[in-house]
């Protein structure tokens, strides 16, 4: 086991350090921020606040914790792909046979399922599914609740909001927004933002 240093002091920060702490997969937890006015005291009691420039050039194990997908994607290319490792909520179920890469983090009550694969900083929040045989691309996002069906395919810089739905089969493009509550029954092939019961087009 090594230290994990969880970068970004934000509340998708604290929710990261959380499962790192309940995991125990670590014998430290610390966090860091490049905004200095976060970097001060503790992110959750026993998580310490160090400046960027004190711990981000000595840690081993990355974890790099922004909500925010193209800003996870930008820290976590600047900290290097090779340091980061993915967090996993103990009360997940994730499958054996699902594929998670580095520095995904899936919290608690999310399910990924037998061959399921996650790409580089993949967030599978709160209470989401992933279901059988899903790929879902680099640096993309699933809210609280959001579900995506067997077979579907999610591409990079994704953000699925809280409670929407991916049918069965499904391919959605790179860079596309799902608002929360939206229903996708066929495939996205433009990049946008996408709300609605079936899902539309609105920018």
């Amino acid at each position: 086991m090594s230290s994990l240093l969880i970068f970004g002091a934000s509340g998708h920060g604290r929710v990261v350090a959380d499962a790192a702490l309940r995991a125990g997969a670590f014998t430290a937890v610390v966090a860091s921020d490049r905004d200095p006015a976060r970097c001060l005291g503790e992110l959750l009691p026993g998580v310490v606040l160090y400046s960027c420039e004190a711990v981000l050039s000595g840690a081993r194990a990355v974890h790099v914790a922004i909500g925010d997908n193209a800003a996870r994607e930008r820290e976590a290319r600047a900290v290097g792909l090779d340091r980061l490792v993915p967090v996993i909520h103990p009360q997940a179920s994730v499958s054996p046979h699902a594929s998670l890469a580095q520095g995904c983090f899936v919290a608690a009550q999310a399910v990924v399922a037998p061959m399921a694969r996650l790409a580089l900083g993949v967030i599978v929040n709160h209470g989401a599914v992933v279901d059988h045989d899903v790929v879902v691309g680099c640096f993309s996002h699933l809210a609280p609740g959001a579900t995506l069906a067997g077979g579907t395919c999610v591409g990079a810089s994704v953000l699925v909001g809280a409670g929407a739905r991916v049918l069965p089969g499904v391919t959605i493009c790179d860079g596309v927004t799902l608002g929360a509550g939206a229903v996708v029954h066929r495939d996205i092939t433009e990049p946008g933002v996408y709300v609605g019961v079936p899902a539309r087009r609105i920018s």
